[in-house]
């Protein structure tokens, strides 16, 4: 089925490009130089700071401070909060499969010249940075322009969570590949990590290329079947020139359910995937739990992703509810049990450090869900400008990912204790709470006027699941 094939490349496309965000992350250890402090006792205890060489393999290291390192790291931010919007119009404009493709490509490329850029000065490499977040906006609405025309109601949630599950995978794998290339001498040490995505980013970028069709009516690949079952469900375009109704999107109560709901996921999501370890710290753990720690929520997530997906798409096939109450209900088991997670570990100090871990990794695992509420439903409120909505939402995402950190630190003081963080989870756990309200109140699950205001459905699209299964040999 050559739909479960567009679904699984864009995966691993997600994979590559989101490695690319990641491998600095932890490479940048390996880069900045080592410095050791000794004490001269006849220079009246005065200490000297010497350069630890010992573990540099012949390797270009730098002085960077840790001012300098956070904006290194930060430095992609800049410009991905400012490319989701854009990056959406732009997927509608050239399609999803070019969208993809150029990420890749740019993506690469960026990745390869770090290496060069880092060894010529900080401002240079800064920019490649700022130009990694901006080329990476645009591939979450391409990937989804490209699933819009290769799913079917029945797969929606499946084929979207499968697609987008590809982030949850990049954290379990990127961290621990780029530590093994960076320590590893034999294997050409943190300049190769960089390589090695390039590498894969050009590769996959071949494959879309070749394999991957915008519309399954040009695929060569696919069956006559597969094409006539999912054009029954396309929507017919009588004019490809009508505008985008720009404000209509933007003062849409569906929309908008849907971007304070991704927004709230992401203010938790990266809070804990950033600040987490130092929590964890706090806590007692050692540097080699902390790392065992935070792999377990990505895994436990990605199953959560995959099987949440599949369970929405049975759920409404069998009619045990109808769509929206469908996403409504994985909404409560996303935004809600988080929510309660975060608020009961206020209640908890360093004597119970496993009760902590534990409700703050099932406050993580239920963050897959996103999938099967949030992100399925923008196909289902308008099919036609997905891409559009979709940048919307990367850019909420994005402008809430740098609130977290600044809120943590205008909450802890000196002392720097589990019970200063309670206040945060508190806090974090009434975002989701409000998320989740707004989400039942204004969602919708129907195509919106303004999104078919201009198109006419061949079929209807959302006909009885038990016909689509009749009639599904794919």
């Amino acid at each position: 089925m050559k739909r479960y094939f567009v679904a699984v490349t864009s995966c691993l496309a997600y994979i590559c490009v989101f490695c690319t965000r990641l491998n600095l992350n932890i490479t940048i250890i390996s880069m900045v130089k080592r410095w050791n402090a000794t004490t001269e006792e006849q220079n009246s205890n005065v200490t000297k700071i010497t350069y630890d060489d010992s573990a540099t393999n012949s390797l270009p290291t730098f002085d960077w401070d840790d001012q300098t390192q956070q904006q290194i790291l930060g430095s992609f931010y800049y410009g991905f909060i400012i490319s989701g919007l854009p990056g959406g119009w732009l997927a509608g404009k050239i399609g999803g499969k070019r969208s993809i493709v150029i990420v890749l490509l740019l993506q690469g490329l960026l990745s390869a010249m770090i290496p060069w850029a880092a060894g010529v000065g900080t401002s240079l490499l800064t920019i490649v940075r700022v130009l990694q977040g901006v080329i990476e906006g645009l591939v979450m609405p391409g990937i989804y322009m490209t699933l819009s025309k290769w799913i079917v109601p029945s797969e929606r949630s499946t084929l979207v969570s499968m697609a987008y599950s590809g982030s949850c995978i990049a954290e379990v794998c990127c961290y621990p590949l780029s530590t093994w290339i960076s320590t590893s001498p034999s294997l050409g040490g943190w300049p190769t990590s960089y390589y090695t995505y390039s590498f894969l980013c050009a590769l996959l970028a071949i494959v879309c290329i070749a394999f991957v069709y915008d519309d399954p009516v040009d695929d060569p690949y696919v069956s006559t079947r597969e094409v006539e079952y999912l054009k029954s469900f396309e929507l017919e375009q009588t004019n490809k020139d009508v505008p985008v109704p720009w404000c209509d999107i933007f003062t849409s109560t569906a929309v908008w359910s849907i971007i304070v709901a991704y927004m709230a996921f992401n203010f938790s999501y990266i809070f804990i995937l950033t600040e987490g370890p130092s929590y964890l710290l706090i806590l007692g753990f050692n540097i080699t739990s902390i790392a065992i720690l935070t792999s377990i929520p990505s895994i436990l997530e990605f199953i959560v992703t995959l099987l949440s997906g599949a369970s929405a798409d049975v759920i409404i096939r069998r009619e045990y509810l109808n769509v929206l109450n469908t996403r409504k209900f994985f909404m409560i088991l996303h935004m809600g049990i988080p929510a309660m997670c975060l608020f009961f570990i206020g209640y908890f100090d360093e004597q119970h450090a496993v009760e902590c871990v534990i409700l703050l990794t099932v406050a993580f695992t239920c963050g897959g869900m996103y999938a099967a509420s949030t992100l399925t439903n923008i196909m289902e409120i308008s099919k036609e400008h997905s891409q559009i909505i979709v940048g919307m939402v990367t850019t909420g995402a994005a402008v809430v990912g740098f609130i977290g950190p600044l809120i943590l630190g205008a909450l802890i003081k000196e002392d720097n204790t589990a019970n200063q963080w309670s206040l945060m989870f508190r806090i974090i756990a009434a975002v989701h709470i409000f998320a989740m309200i707004f989400f039942l109140m204004f969602a919708k699950a129907e195509q919106q006027e303004w999104s078919h205001g201009h198109i006419r459905p061949t079929k209807l699209e959302m006909k009885s699941y038990n016909t689509i299964q009749d009639e599904s040999g794919d």
